[in-house]
């Protein structure tokens, strides 16, 4: 497509949802009461009364005298809380996104169809056994019924041109596997490109060297920008932790765990109890997704992080004359009138992407999640495991995401397990980004969770992951990791604290210290001494500009100890000259490289190492720009912001009414209060990062507290959408019991279902 189109495409975009954001009007305050009467309870398909009991924050507890009627009233409460949210949900896993964003997105859609994410889902729905179809299927009734019942629509449905749509089983296993769609694929937008550049092998070596992984930049409205915010679920990272028994304050087994994923409003999850003969959970779920991803029971905790699993393979067909694929038309449906046919191509080898994605070459992709393996069943199981070794049995049968499970038990118990299904692939280092067909021979077999050992008991006292490189398993797990610096600092801190207090789990989720940082911090300091050295010439500052500037920052990155409070001048003096320095020092193609990874400090602080004078003068130029923004800026929160907006917020102009929050906020990219940031020394928002905490005692079935970064109601208007954010930025939490009688404390608002008249639907 010619640029013009593109520009034409972007501009017809940008007319259609301006229009739209502009004709909403003025959004109507909704308090805690009207939420709550809006709920439609008469009619719900239960067969007893269910009690929906609600906290002050609009977080539900069901309690329910059959499974069924559990899933029912657990449907019900996501629709109530997040139906734009579910619609956009499911939108995004059929490639329906040009329904919403108009042409814009027409290449998202043959994307995302392309990439066959709902394949899987008749086979899915087929290998289910009856209880996990029971609950599904009361799951969906729930959502129906508020489809069907709903006093009115979100104010944001006209806004994205959506409209009332019925769900089936089919639904919530697509979006399902939407949610779990490969963190590397947007990788890959960013790195092949790459392969064409003279210096790419060199590239390529340094990111396996160094072994860290990959995100992509989210500034622009391009199709990595659209593909990113469609899978913004899949792109996870997170910490988790648990403590033993006999290393805790309590006696008892402590659990934390705060997930990575994209800063949004509504936040990506949702907080939940309930209660039934097999289920009795508290945590937070994903939206249209019936379990609890990450919580308890009262006998187990868990937490996951993300270990970036190999779980796709690109295939290079170019050259394979004469094989033979699959074509299919498919149309979308775009917003604002037409309609645009595109062409599917699939091989044995996967679906042809690069027909939707231009790589230079006939690319194929294949991945875990096309073929069907039921994590529902898995999920409903391990919220259910009274044990490890059940929790284990259960982790078995999951084959996306991959997951590193962190677990406490109320026997006082920790361990750690990975899961996933992966092909069995040898342990050699990969030679580039792109498999030729004969590599396919390695998907002739898999290994699971039961072939991955599991850590327990450490002699340490606890474990900890976050996104880091695991002990070496029976196939790669992964290529690429996250650095050391949030696992590193989790064990430090733990260690130095034993016995560990809940109040420690907790005020370590907030914790923005990277330790990591010096090391480059001096690197940088004597590459500014020898910059002050340097003669005159070479086009540069001259020698008086860089001994004025280096008065102004090096006495802040001395002073400075690795930490980033929104409050910090190292920080922002230490962030600045490290953008400068790359911005002059490192090419364009090494500078996109960069840009695509998790993390560009490790690979940054090993070319300073390096003894050019091409360096100095780099340093010098950007040590003077470094002291003309520190006249400009005051602290590392002038540059670093959270910005909660919805969706539509990012629009130019009419966007700003959808911005509900922008102020300065600490931690990084590499803190264990992540909040990631692009290398820019300029203001931008932490696009990623930390949106929901989680900690709990497992010797007190009261005792778990979580908070999410914004709130639970994504109505806009409501008084439960931002509500959170205070708790969050001071380190508060809600209380999220399990007893009866804590519940009735923590949860005032009582909902009562009765049965309606006529028997659910099965």
């Amino acid at each position: 497509m010619s640029k013009f189109a593109h520009a034409l495409r972007l501009a017809r975009s940008f007319a259609i949802l301006s229009r739209a954001v502009l004709a909403r009007g003025r959004i109507p305050a909704r308090d805690r009461e009207a939420r709550l009467a809006m709920f439609p309870v008469d009619g719900l398909p239960v067969a007893e009364p269910v009690e929906i009991r609600w906290n002050d924050h609009l977080v539900p507890w069901i309690t329910a005298r059959g499974d069924r009627d559990c899933a029912v009233a657990l449907g019900a409460v996501h629709a109530h809380l997040r139906l734009t949210q579910l619609e956009v949900l499911r939108k995004v896993a059929y490639g329906r996104v040009a329904e919403m964003a108009g042409p814009a997105a027409i290449d998202v859609d043959r994307a995302l169809r392309t990439l066959g994410i709902t394949r899987a889902v008749p086979g899915i729905l087929a290998m289910q056994p009856p209880e996990t179809t029971a609950w599904l299927d009361g799951f969906v009734d729930g959502l129906n019924h508020v489809v069907d019942n709903a006093p009115e629509d979100p104010p944001d449905f006209a806004m994205l041109g959506l409209s009332r749509e019925r769900w089936t089983a089919a639904d919530v296993m697509a979006v399902g596997r939407a949610a779990v769609a490969d963190v590397n694929w947007l990788v890959w937008l960013r790195l092949v490109p790459l392969r064409r550049e003279p210096g790419w092998p060199d590239l390529w070596d340094r990111l396996l060297a160094h072994g860290t992984g990959s995100i992509a930049n989210l500034a622009g409205f391009d199709l990595e920008t659209l593909l990113a915010g469609a899978l913004g679920a899949s792109l996870k990272g997170s910490n988790a932790w648990a403590v033993h028994a006999e290393h805790s304050t309590t006696g008892s087994a402590l659990l934390a765990g705060d997930p990575h994923l994209p800063i949004s409003v509504p936040n990506i999850w949702l907080a939940a109890g309930y209660r039934s003969p097999s289920c009795h959970c508290v945590g937070f779920q994903l939206p249209g997704l019936p379990f609890t991803a990450f919580g308890r029971n009262p006998d187990l905790a868990w937490g996951g992080t993300a270990p970036h699993t190999a779980s796709s393979d690109l295939f290079d067909l170019t050259d394979l004359r004469y094989e033979p694929f699959d074509s299919r038309t498919e149309t979308i449906r775009v917003r604002g009138g037409g309609e645009e046919t595109v062409e599917i191509r699939t091989s044995r080898y996967g679906p042809i992407i690069s027909d939707a994605v231009p790589m230079g070459a006939t690319y194929a992709l294949r991945w875990v999640g096309h073929e069907p393996s039921d994590e529902l069943s898995s999920m409903l199981a391990l919220n259910r495991a009274r044990s490890f070794e059940a929790f284990r049995e259960a982790a078995d049968g999951m084959a996306v995401p991959g997951q590193n499970w962190i677990v406490a038990e109320r026997t006082g118990g920790i361990a750690k397990q990975i899961a996933a299904k992966l092909p069995r692939r040898p342990h050699a280092p990969l030679a580039d980004l792109i498999s030729k067909p004969e590599a396919a021979r390695h998907w002739e077999s898999f290994v699971t969770a039961k072939d991955f050992p599991a850590e327990r008991d450490p002699a340490r006292g606890f474990v900890v992951s976050a996104n880091d490189r695991p002990e070496e398993g029976p196939a790669p797990l992964a290529y690429f990791y996250s650095p050391v610096d949030r696992v590193e600092r989790i064990a430090s801190v733990l260690a130095r604290a034993r016995p560990v207090s809940p109040e420690t789990m907790a005020a370590l989720q907030r914790d923005v210290t990277v330790p990591g940082a010096l090391a480059l911090r001096d690197r940088l300091l004597a590459l500014v001494k020898a910059a002050g050295e340097r003669g005159d010439g070479g086009g540069g500052p001259s020698r008086e500009e860089v001994l004025v500037a280096r008065g102004a920052v090096v006495p802040l990155l001395v002073d400075w100890d690795g930490s980033y409070p929104e409050t910090s001048r190292g920080a922002l003096a230490f962030e600045l000259l490290v953008a400068h320095v790359s911005a002059h020092y490192h090419s364009q193609a090494e500078r996109a490289f960069y840009g695509a990874l998790f993390t560009a400090r490790t690979l940054i602080a090993r070319d300073l190492h390096e003894p050019r004078t091409a360096l100095v003068d780099s340093v010098a130029k950007a040590l003077v720009a470094t002291a003309k923004e520190l006249r400009r800026y005051g602290t590392w929160g002038d540059i670093h912001r959270l910005r909660l907006a919805h969706v539509l917020g990012g629009l130019p102009l009419v966007g700003r009414r959808l911005v509900f929050a922008d102020m300065p906020v600490g931690g990084t990219s590499d803190a264990v209060m992540k909040t990631a940031h692009p290398a820019v020394p300029r203001p931008h928002r932490a696009f990623y990062g930390s949106i929901a905490r989680f900690v709990c005692d497992l010797g007190e079935p009261d005792s778990a507290s979580g908070v999410l970064l914004g709130g639970q109601d994504g109505w806009l208007g409501s008084a439960a959408m931002l509500d959170q954010l205070p708790l969050w930025r001071e380190g508060r939490s809600m209380p999220l019991p399990m007893s009866e009688a804590g519940v009735a404390r923590a949860f005032p608002h009582l909902t009562t279902v009765v049965p309606c008249s006529t028997p659910p639907r099965s």
